[in-house]
């Protein structure tokens, strides 16, 4: 199979989009090709996304041109999920605390703990995001360290394009 432009193009990468409050802007990103590779910032979610396909397709293209390795999305079937069960095992007083705290919540005791954890992953989320105090920490203009393509960004070595491309490489050959 030819796996040309069009090709990745094609391909199901995940697609991400956050809102920065202190900017006012909209960050949308692809995880599996480098969330410091290829992301896009606007000020509505529309321009973020559109922008994401430009950012996106001028990375594709950057990396064919180079002979880079393009990671593929990861497909997940629903046969390689998790249950959604496990068991785990505590000792007697957490179990009657929780138990305690779900009756005074008026819910069972599943739904309590279902609670607490989703409570507990999304506050280590938003401080995983409050620790970013800036997009260029956030987003590297380099591949270097999250992202898949180890090579400089495309667009911040002026790349535009196949039709400059022999100029980007030029530079690039110090």
């Amino acid at each position: 199979m030819n796996k040309d432009l069009k090709f990745y193009l094609n391909l199901p990468y995940k697609t991400v989009l956050e809102y920065d409050p202190d900017d006012k802007t909209w960050v949308a990103y692809c995880p599996e090709l480098g969330r410091g590779t290829c992301y896009a910032i606007g000020e509505s979610k529309l321009e973020a996304l559109t922008l994401l396909e430009e950012s996106k397709k001028i990375i594709l293209e950057y990396a064919l041109a180079e002979g880079k390795e393009i990671p593929e999305p990861a497909l997940i079937d629903d046969d390689d999920l998790p249950s959604g069960n496990f068991i785990i095992r505590v000792p007697k007083t957490t179990h009657r605390k929780l138990k305690v705290e779900a009756e005074n919540e008026g819910v069972s005791l599943n739904q309590y703990i279902l609670s607490v954890l989703s409570e507990y992953i999304g506050i280590q989320i938003a401080k995983s995001k409050n620790s970013k105090t800036n997009k260029s920490e956030y987003f590297s203009s380099s591949y270097n360290l999250p992202a898949p393509l180890n090579v400089k960004s495309p667009m911040s070595l002026g790349y535009k394009g196949k039709e400059n491309l022999d100029s980007t490489r030029k530079s690039t050959k110090k």
